[in-house]
């Protein structure tokens, strides 16, 4: 079972929320697209794509770390797990996730929590030198606010996942059990009329 099969297993274990598996599962429709299922592996490992979606990673036709090679509103889930902390341009990303998302769809994004994962506040990071930034979920909710126009989306949920979690392992130690923050957005039809800017 790989990490990301472990992360999905554990996801709603001991979590008190309206947002059970059965629920979670109205998050997940075809066509989907899981990016950096295989953890930035050019090829070669034996990495499956979360939740059956199409697997896009480097080696994918088309796509160059940035930009997807799918029309505009062609997919009903974006699935992002420990991806965007590598990605120096988050805003170009992010808004390309968005673009390729149809009215309804959802955007799903995982990235390590500074607090669980990282543990230290400045970089480089300790456990994964290639992260270009530290995330809590504000900082997580800021790139995605400056990335999309505003009422284009609704914020589902933006969580910490400790599930099974090591608080007793320090700094000093990689951290064991889930230690990431948790967003799905949803596309939505914008409305005719637009902020005031007064």
């Amino acid at each position: 079972m790989n990490e990301t099969e472990k992360r999905e297993k554990a996801r709603f274990r001991n979590f008190d929320s309206p947002f059970s598996p059965d629920k979670f599962s109205a998050f997940l429709k075809d066509p989907g697209i899981d990016i950096g299922f295989s953890g930035g592996s050019r090829g070669g490992a034996n990495y499956k794509p979360a939740f059956g979606f199409t697997g896009v990673d480097l080696n994918y036709p088309g796509y160059d770390g940035l930009h997807l090679p799918f029309k505009t509103e062609s997919l009903k889930t974006v699935h992002a797990s420990h991806v965007l902390e590598h990605i120096y341009d988050w805003e170009v990303v992010i808004g390309e996730w968005f673009r390729v998302l149809e009215v309804g769809g959802h955007l799903i994004i995982n990235v390590p929590h500074q607090c669980l994962y990282e543990k230290q506040f400045k970089l480089p990071s300790e456990w994964n030198k290639d992260h270009k930034r530290f995330y809590m979920p504000s900082v997580l909710l800021s790139e995605i606010e400056m990335s999309l126009d505003p009422n284009t989306y609704r914020l589902i949920y933006c969580r910490d996942n400790d599930w099974d979690f090591n608080y007793e392992l320090g700094p000093d130690d990689h951290s064991e059990g889930c230690y990431e923050i948790e967003c799905v957005i949803q596309k939505i039809k914008p409305p005719t009329w637009e902020l005031k800017n007064e």
